[in-house]
């Protein structure tokens, strides 16, 4: 298997008509081009009547010339001969284009490769089309020139520069089945003819000077209406991509198929003169995740704490906790009262009764948590290392303190806007508890630098609640109770 993250060298970007935010309820399946990561139902043509089960089958032996990418007889009118389809995984399809009669990869396709080197000059060439360059050998090799270490990628060929002696050589990625699925990212790299040219030159185009470009464009398509526009830059200047570099392309959103380009400022007369290649690898495309059915939280028994979950979950279906809502304040702290089912999206202040909480989903989940507004003060969170803003209030070891904005929540946990809790002490639902959480003295605002040592014990008589505090009992006002 690929290894995925390893990444290095110099990118650049810019995605235009960016879509909505979406949630990241999803898994990413990765086309890796390797034989060992074939998907259930893979499959291939690579030559007339020539059906294959594996990648490495789709290599061309002659990269300048073979029949695979150009026909027995060279370009001759033939059916399709060059395709593949990543069935079973990412459902990802190609093909080679169509003109002048024949299906050829000078018309612009993706061809499977294993070819690489470090030698620009003696692999410099279009007969070396299909060697990506990597250092370490000026050897031509057939393992390990993949991102990552792996041994194959794909190559691309195809460029369309809106010249008019050019055709439309851009080339698709599609999804076989017709479903619109998000392409998350890819890795590229430049080949050895295309960084030979950028940096020497040859018989149809020159180098690149301090003012030239060379740049990929993604452009998304759900049927015929586009969705956004990807670029990558390759070069600038003297300033080259020279390793597999991550290409995001998640804001072209949900795409049935999405066109390759490869554009530049370097013209012949002719157009666009520098070889129209770059390798790519390790296709990541989005799948919606399995919807979780439980939630578990490892927590200190006897603690109070916080939590907001995407589903709701029954009365019943919980262990671990005795979960409450915020239903007042005083000037003691929070009153919070005992609840039985949990609303999806709203937070709740829970004490633990075990060592780890356990949730059974019910429902469908919703995307956002509700609003503090709108539930009496508690703010939950989705998101990890949620910033808390200054002056909301955070539970920690069982009180409440003011945060500095300069504290954070992850995700599934709440603070507490007390500009929308409640003034005073509601009288309790029949069969529900009351309890206070008491502000930490002096309300500080810190969190790390303070220690207590005086405890606070809250206790419940004739369903009103009073705080002990060295002995003595008071009421919610503060007054000591005689």
């Amino acid at each position: 298997m690929k290894k995925r993250f390893l990444l290095t060298g110099v990118m650049a970007l810019l995605c235009l008509f960016a879509p909505k935010a979406m949630a990241q309820g999803y898994t990413l399946r990765v086309l890796t081009f390797e034989d060992e990561d074939l998907g259930a139902s893979f499959s291939g043509q690579a030559g007339v009547d020539n059906y294959v089960t594996a990648w490495s089958d789709m290599i061309a032996a002659d990269q300048g010339s073979d029949a695979m990418l150009y026909g027995d007889n060279f370009g001759a009118e033939s059916e399709q001969f060059y395709w593949w389809h990543d069935g079973g995984n990412t459902e990802l399809f190609s093909q080679l284009n169509y003109a002048w009669g024949a299906y050829a990869y000078w018309s612009g396709g993706h061809a499977i490769s294993h070819y690489w080197s470090s030698d620009i000059v003696t692999y410099g060439d279009y007969m070396s089309q299909l060697t990506v360059y990597r250092p370490g050998s000026d050897d031509l090799n057939t393992s390990g020139g993949g991102h990552g270490g792996s041994d194959h990628f794909a190559v691309h060929y195809g460029y369309n520069d809106g010249s008019p002696n050019s055709t439309d050589g851009r080339v698709l990625l599609e999804f076989a089945d017709g479903e619109a699925r998000v392409i998350d990212h890819m890795y590229v790299c430049p080949t050895t003819y295309a960084l030979n040219c950028f940096l020497n030159g040859n018989e149809l185009t020159s180098n690149l000077s301090d003012d030239d470009y060379v740049k990929l464009i993604a452009e998304g398509y759900v049927g015929d209406t586009k969705t956004g526009e990807c670029e990558f830059v390759m070069a600038n200047g003297n300033d080259i991509v020279l390793d597999w570099t991550k290409w995001d392309l998640y804001s072209l959103g949900a795409v049935e198929k999405v066109l390759l380009n490869i554009v530049g400022t370097n013209d012949n007369g002719y157009g666009f003169s520098q070889p129209a290649y770059f390798a790519y690898d390790d296709v990541a495309v989005r799948f919606p995740a399995a919807a979780p059915t439980t939630y578990e939280r490892s927590v200190t028994n006897g603690n109070y704490g916080t939590i907001c979950l995407p589903y709701a979950v029954n009365e019943g279906d919980y262990t671990g906790a005795t979960f409450y809502r915020a239903v007042g304040q005083t000037a003691e702290g929070i009153v919070i009262e005992e609840v039985g089912n949990l609303e999806a999206g709203k937070a709740y202040i829970f004490r633990a009764t075990a060592s780890t909480i356990s949730c059974t989903y019910t429902g469908e989940a919703v995307a956002t948590p509700v609003s503090a507004s709108s539930n009496n003060g508690l703010q939950g969170t989705f998101e990890d290392n949620t910033v808390v803003p200054t002056g909301k209030w955070l539970l920690h070891n069982n009180l409440l303190y003011q945060s500095t904005g300069t504290q954070k929540v992850n995700a599934n946990r709440a603070y507490i806007d007390v500009t929308y809790v409640p003034a005073g002490v509601p009288s309790p639902a029949p069969g529900r508890r009351q309890v206070v959480i008491a502000n930490a003295p002096e309300q500080t605002t810190g969190i790390e630098d303070n220690v207590m040592t005086e405890p606070v014990q809250k206790t419940m008589v004739n369903g009103v609640v009073y705080v002990i505090r060295n002995g003595k009992m008071y009421d919610l006002r503060g007054q000591e109770v005689k």
